[in-house]
């Protein structure tokens, strides 16, 4: 699901014809959705859609606003604004803006947009399978924080809390050898990068606020490992 907002219906037009060849070529079947006023926009709102492209310059609104609004009601969509001018790039990021591209649209931008929209929803579909008090659970990759061990077993550090599995660390690294994502801060214990919130002298801050050590012996590879990630 794909919306666009914005009040000028050449932009509208252009945007949503772009947007659709791109997918058509792309084989990616999408529901597109266009609106020409926030008002439009909540009056057949529903958090099914997963993308929206958003003028900040609308007729007596602030697209702004509405994407604070959407945050404020809990809505994870990816947030693109679509707009004359670079005022407010900065600004995007208080609503966690996944892009922000300048009028007049540049297709080759909007294309490279939308992958990395795509490699992202398949990457937040990951997930791995794991034993735990005899039920086999799917983990989604996104709710690990990290992985260490504990008496024997594989602790699971996770949004919902901490799930224990009885594997060998090297059984789980077998397991996780194809998720690029996970990152060896010490003898028994991966780091999911992608819940990295910054980098600190002793080791990494999650986005939960919790501290994840690294070892002292080659911390700088470990921290230059987490870097290319990051650039790659």
């Amino acid at each position: 699901n794909i919306a666009i907002i914005d009040d000028v219906q050449q932009d509208l037009d252009a945007l949503a014809e772009a947007t659709g060849n791109i997918m058509t070529k792309d084989r990616v079947s999408i529901q597109l959705h266009t609106f020409s006023s926030p008002e439009d926009f909540w009056n057949s709102y529903f958090p099914a859609v997963m993308t929206i492209f958003l003028d900040i310059y609308i007729k007596q609104a602030n697209g702004m606003d509405l994407a604070a609004q959407l945050r404020e009601k809990g809505d994870s969509c990816a947030l693109i604004f679509v707009t004359s001018s670079d005022a407010f790039a900065v600004a995007s990021y208080d609503v966690q803006a996944a892009y922000y591209l300048l009028k007049p649209l540049d297709t080759n931008k909007l294309t490279k947009v939308l992958d990395s929209i795509q490699i992202k929803r398949v990457q937040d579909t990951r997930y791995i399978e794991v034993i735990c008090d005899r039920t086999l659970l799917r983990v989604p990759v996104k709710t690990i924080l990290y992985a260490d061990t504990f008496h024997n077993a594989v602790q699971l550090h996770t949004d919902a809390g901490v799930l224990r599995t009885y594997l060998t660390f090297q059984k789980f690294e077998e397991l996780i050898h194809d998720l690029p994502c996970f990152l060896s801060c010490y003898r028994g214990c991966l780091v999911n990068m992608d819940r990295i919130h910054k980098t600190l002298e002793e080791g990494f801050l999650l986005d939960n606020q919790e501290t994840v050590q690294i070892r002292k012996r080659g911390a700088n590879a470990i921290k230059k490992e987490y870097l290319n990630y990051l650039f790659s």
